[in-house]
């Protein structure tokens, strides 16, 4: 057998192309970043229905769907489970373990848990962000004309952010924190503090406080 019979009888690897990649790149050329369009206590956000109803026609029309599921509970946590998948069959799966604080409430405990993790993985997946300033609902317009920067604030011990807020996802608390404006990275040092000079059993009583208020 001549060198030209061996060539011709090797199998050649044709790489399989990624229709998904193609298709998320497509999307994300299209996908504005949500607007926060719910008030909390102090704060806004946005709700993981207005993010759904603004990602999905995008995705639908370059052949991306969304499933998202969530796993057992175990030790206080469950893992939730986003996939992207394409017509063509390929798909992309996150995983993210969420704690739960369960109190008086363990329903309301347990969705809260669950709609903060997949409003989350999919801003993660996609690669979007709430706006942090109220816009006209459209992200992708030019920014119109700001009002004059507010004075810079002074800058924050980032251990002691970081101390506070790995507190904050310890006590499975991330909710409480956002519906009562009480952000680490924008809280003055003396307040993160005394945060963390609290008990345990102090600071449950407040988000105890602050739940049966919103109820």
């Amino acid at each position: 057998m001549n060198e030209n019979q061996t060539n011709q009888n090797e199998v050649q690897e044709v790489p399989i192309p990624l229709h998904i990649f193609s298709a998320l790149l497509a999307a994300q050329s299209e996908l504005a970043n949500p607007t926060k369009d719910a008030q909390g206590y102090g704060y806004k956000y946005t709700q993981l229905d207005s993010l759904i109803t603004l990602i999905k026609p995008i995705l639908s029309k370059h052949g991306v769907g969304i499933y998202q599921a969530a796993g057992k509970i175990e030790d206080n946590t469950v893992i939730i489970k986003t996939v992207l998948f394409h017509e063509s069959g390929q798909h992309l799966i996150e995983q993210a373990q969420v704690p739960i604080k369960f109190g008086s409430n363990p329903v309301q405990d347990y969705g809260a848990s669950l709609t903060y993790g997949k409003r989350y993985a999919l801003l993660g997946l996609l690669n979007i962000c709430p706006a942090d300033e109220d816009t006209d609902g459209v992200g992708s317009q030019p920014a119109k004309k700001k009002a004059p920067a507010p004075k810079k604030q002074p800058i924050r011990d980032p251990q002691l952010v970081d101390r506070v807020d790995a507190r904050l996802a310890e006590l499975a608390i991330i909710d409480w924190a956002e519906a009562v404006g009480f952000i680490p990275h924008r809280t003055k040092e003396d307040q993160l503090q005394r945060f963390l000079d609290l008990s345990d059993d102090e600071i449950f009583a407040k988000v105890e406080a602050w739940r049966n208020k919103a109820a």
